[in-house]
């Protein structure tokens, strides 16, 4: 991975757009002062947000030896005007992890797509499993496992005949939205097991 020196040179570490470019990229209504309002809290909420790694090598050891802590975002200026110019500073170490390919990206328009599907699960999904993928030919998990880790756990206790249905119901047609975009298909074995496989494998 990256090694300490050099891990915050990066020439641009900001950008500068309107509150109503955002909300029209995202296709929300621009007008509407209560949207306006909701993007506020989260950038807020992006703000207080931070990562933590031990993937960084020790330039002299070459040994994972420390933890690092940094946020997504080092400052922000939020206009009170929509229309007005807003600009955003992003943390360096987030933006050298990022660039480096360490932090995965995601598709922006399958993203926008999985939005206007109302498809929240599917939109946690498709970053968790694509994160866990990788570089790999496969994401293997247990899937009770699986479910704790998305934040399913209620569903994970349930005795298997309703986990099943529950799966049916709610978890497979969100993976399934994923098939083909974020990954090339999921399945399951016989002996409680999930199977992920990148965009592309042959199967």
């Amino acid at each position: 991975m990256h090694q300490f020196e050099g891990l915050c040179k990066n020439p641009q570490d900001h950008t500068s757009l309107s509150v109503y470019s955002i909300l029209k990229a995202l296709e929300m209504d621009s007008h509407h002062s209560g949207n306006y309002a909701h993007f506020r809290w989260d950038m807020q909420r992006t703000f207080a947000m931070y990562l933590m790694t031990d993937r960084f090598h020790h330039p002299a050891t070459g040994q994972r030896s420390h933890v690092f802590y940094f946020r997504v975002m080092q400052s922000m200026q939020l206009a009170k005007l929509r229309h007005e110019v807003s600009t955003f500073y992003f943390d360096r170490l987030f933006i050298a992890s990022l660039r480096s390919g360490y932090l995965k990206r995601l598709d922006w328009d399958f993203c926008l797509w999985l939005d206007r599907q109302q498809a929240a699960l599917a939109r946690f999904l498709y970053g968790h499993v694509v994160k866990r993928l990788g570089e790999k030919s496969i994401y293997s998990r247990n899937l009770v496992g699986f479910l704790r880790d998305c934040g399913l756990g209620y569903m994970a206790n349930l005795e298997p005949y309703r986990r099943h249905a529950k799966l049916r119901e709610v978890v497979f047609p969100a993976l399934d939205l994923l098939k083909g975009q974020a990954i090339e298909t999921y399945a399951l074995d016989d002996c409680g097991n999930i199977f992920f496989f990148p965009k592309g494998e042959n199967i």
